[in-house]
């Protein structure tokens, strides 16, 4: 039972409550001055050269994630596997860029 007769014992736990309450918010970091922004670093993506007898492998990644491989044969036109969608399933394409290649897809009717 806390005796409320004298205000000082009250005070001084108030203060020592206050001074404990400081400390843990010095300790967590400030979230609103976090930078999150992301710059052309980020996007740029990662290549990984792989040199073999016969052909010649790119494998492009942002984000640690692999979205295109080029493969270039030491005889004939280079060619590449794409993730279009994001699920991991490479779709093959022949040309001379990935891009050229996309046909546009749209759903004309459904039933």
């Amino acid at each position: 039972m806390i005796d409320t007769s004298n205000p000082i014992p009250l005070l001084r736990r108030a203060f020592v409550l206050g001074l404990a309450f400081c400390g843990v918010a010095a300790a967590v970091p400030d979230v609103a001055n976090l930078d999150l922004r992301v710059g052309d670093a980020d996007l740029a993506p990662t290549i990984t050269l792989q040199e073999h007898d016969n052909r010649t492998v790119e494998e492009y990644r942002v984000n640690g994630s692999l979205y295109m491989v080029k493969i270039t044969p030491s005889v004939g036109a280079p060619y590449f596997l794409v993730d279009e969608d994001g699920t991991g399933d490479m779709a093959w394409h022949r040309g001379t860029t990935a891009v050229e290649n996309k046909v546009p897809q749209w759903v004309l009717l459904s039933w």
